[in-house]
């Protein structure tokens, strides 16, 4: 009897401890972990970047209509000057006999008109002979005013304020007519950047269109601008159209610009108003040019695979062809393994 109770005692533990465990409580659901970006709303259409040159608008290379050796010139290259300021001027020597010279033929062709006219009254000579001696007198009087002339231009003043940029002869020199002296470029036409458009880029461009203007020497100094010239037809060589933006020089009054400086400008094009929708690149899962595929975060927090139209790319932006709904939150981080539908965790 003993042994049966003992038994019957074991077998009741025994099943005890095979029953039914104490119920746990479930792990907590895990969701991927996710950074999002809002939809912004941006310009219809991309700024038009190009490469250019600053320079004065008005940039004059002056020199001598006639030819001689220069005597003297008054300034060097950064040298400012103001207008009508005696530049540069030749050995006057060889133009002042020249002067002389034709001064002398225009009195003795004078004279001859005069004995001439006094011969025909008495009918001496012929009505051509005294034709012959007016065109010789108007061909001397023409022979000295172009020598007074070429007098004149045996020396250079500044036709405007400005600053010598470039200075390409020295004194006691032998120059030729129209050969270059000096380079000046004009303070009162402004300060430009010249650049040169691709015929896709200059059909969206217009006068008066704004545009932002940066150069390599100055990083990060930007200057506001507009454009002031367009080429309506395009360049021989290189089948570009020129343009030109005038930039406010007054801007960074401490700054020096000079002329030939590289930088770059941003055009805003003719379409510039409208408005596109915006998305970081980094959202795009997998896409080309012309369209991508995103997911898009719904208000209970579960993403929705949608593919979108690309109008263009800005720098790290997509610009949309169609706009998407104000507000919409698109995965920036983390969408590379998502699923449709999927719930995930958005980090703040």
């Amino acid at each position: 009897m003993k042994h049966l109770t003992l038994l019957s005692t074991l077998s009741m533990l025994v099943l005890a401890a095979c029953g039914p465990a104490t119920p746990e409580e479930a792990p907590a659901a895990e969701y991927r972990l996710v950074k999002i970006e809002t939809v912004q709303p941006g310009p219809a259409a991309g700024l038009i970047e190009v490469p250019g040159i600053g320079a004065f608008r008005d940039e004059t290379r002056l020199s001598f209509k006639v030819g001689g050796v220069i005597e003297n010139i008054t300034v060097r290259e950064g040298e400012a000057v103001e207008k009508g300021q005696r530049l540069a001027w030749l050995n006057k020597q060889d133009v002042n006999a020249a002067v002389s010279q034709t001064s002398a033929v225009f009195d003795k062709a004078q004279r001859d008109l005069v004995r001439g006219q006094a011969l025909r009254e008495q009918e001496v000579i012929s009505k051509v002979q005294l034709d012959n001696l007016e065109t010789a007198a108007q061909a001397a009087r023409a022979q000295l005013s172009q020598a007074q002339f070429s007098s004149q231009t045996a020396e250079i003043k500044a036709q405007t304020k400005g600053v010598v940029l470039k200075r390409f002869a020295q004194a006691g020199e032998v120059v030729s007519p129209g050969q270059p002296i000096l380079l000046l470029g004009s303070k009162a036409s402004g300060f430009v950047m010249k650049a040169s458009l691709a015929d896709k880029q200059a059909v969206h461009v217009q006068l008066g269109n704004k545009a932002e203007l940066e150069f390599d020497a100055l990083p990060g100094v930007k200057w506001i601008g507009k454009v002031i010239e367009l080429s309506q037809a395009a360049d021989p060589a290189t089948g570009t159209y020129g343009v030109l933006v005038a930039m406010d020089a007054n801007a960074h009054k401490e700054l020096n610009l000079l002329s030939g400086m590289q930088g770059r400008a941003r055009i805003e094009p003719v379409n510039f108003s409208g408005t596109r929708s915006y998305l970081p690149i980094e959202a795009v899962v997998e896409g080309d040019n012309k369209a991508a595929w995103i997911y898009t975060v719904q208000a209970n927090n579960t993403v929705k695979g949608q593919n979108v139209q690309i109008a263009f790319i800005a720098g790290n932006q997509l610009a949309l062809s169609d706009p998407l709904p104000d507000g919409t939150r698109v995965v920036s981080t983390g969408a590379a393994y998502l699923q449709d539908g999927e719930t995930v965790k958005v980090q703040e």
